[in-house]
């Protein structure tokens, strides 16, 4: 994250050795008409996020070894679409989006297993000989902005903005946990599901610049960097429901939790315009590296660690195709 600071702040600072020359109209303000904005975006994102599913304890001549055990995520697809609108009253224009996202991580482990949770180690069953978790990230989040170019130089152009952000987060960890019975006589076996929602809305603003440094006829080349901040009120729902082999269930209720989410989102990158249908037309395409990261986002309380007030990150490759008209 400091990388993508102290990349994208020089293109918001301004542009002290733009030569002479005019840039493109595309990234000159005065330029812009009426139009409305199309856009989409191709989301690769990796997410990370720590959580304590499990330990193993080994035994090492007099010492014992305890190994706790968390999830890895793997890289996976999504989508940002939206729409915008451009006044051509002081050049203020506005847009909306929808982010949609899904994760998963699955992880196993062996030899003396006990269960993180507090409903697994209710059961007396501990510890286990086999475990295996898969945890289900569902991301979807409304963003709504309205803001102003302004051009700081020949070459430099800034976008402060202030907005609302709300949607919700959801996250299931399912547990199956297996171990031989006294004698060997059958595998005692035992399951547990985690249901972590978190649904909330509020304020945002942050600033984006845009320093073109190359033009050829109608089209533009930029570096591109935002910086966002947004603090929404929250909601946490957590449930965790565990049943052995005989179908015995031990449900653990937490209250429910309410109290504000702070989320830091940034973005660096490169991109290119052009300009056709006699200048009233635009398409844009820019490419570049996306972080988002949720502050204190998974609540859930573990009987190894206590209360897990851990940050939820997503970050990754963001492709973005805009067309106005």
């Amino acid at each position: 994250m400091r990388f993508l600071t102290k990349l994208s702040l020089p293109l918001l600072v301004g542009s002290l050795w733009a030569e002479g020359g005019v840039a493109n109209l595309s990234v000159r303000p005065e330029a812009q008409p009426k139009t409305v904005a199309l856009f989409a975006d191709f989301l690769y994102w990796h997410t990370s996020e720590t959580v304590d599913w499990a330990f193993t304890l080994s035994t090492v001549g007099n010492s014992t070894n305890t190994s706790y055990k968390t999830f890895s995520f793997d890289w996976a697809p999504g989508f940002r679409v939206g729409l915008g609108y451009n006044m051509e009253h002081d050049q203020w224009d506005t847009r909306a989006s929808y982010t949609w996202f899904q994760s998963k991580a699955i992880a196993l482990t062996s030899g003396s297993v006990t269960p993180a949770f507090l409903s697994a180690r209710l059961s007396l069953l501990e510890p286990f000989a086999r475990g295996k978790a898969s945890l289900n990230l569902h991301y979807n989040m409304f963003d709504w902005d309205l803001g102003r170019q302004f051009l700081v130089s020949e070459h430099l152009l800034i976008r402060p903005a202030i907005g609302l952000r709300g949607g919700w987060i959801s996250q299931s960890i399912q547990s199956y946990w297996s171990k031989p019975s006294l004698f060997d006589l059958f595998t005692v076996t035992a399951r547990e599901r985690i249901k972590h929602r978190f649904k909330g809305g509020g304020p945002k603003g942050g600033i984006s610049g845009k320093w073109g440094f190359g033009d050829f006829r109608k089209s533009a080349f930029s570096l591109i960097g935002e910086f966002e901040a947004g603090y929404l009120w929250g909601h946490w729902s957590i449930r965790d429901k565990f049943t052995d082999l005989f179908n015995t269930e031990i449900n653990i209720f937490t209250d429910d939790r309410n109290f504000g989410s702070f989320v830091l989102h940034t973005f660096a990158g490169l991109g290119w315009d052009v300009n056709f249908n006699c200048d009233r037309s635009h398409f844009s395409f820019k490419v570049g590296y996306e972080l988002e990261d949720w502050f204190n986002q998974f609540q859930i309380f573990s009987d190894t660690s206590g209360s897990q007030n851990n940050n939820l990150v997503l970050q990754g490759l963001t492709a973005n195709l805009r067309l106005d008209f």
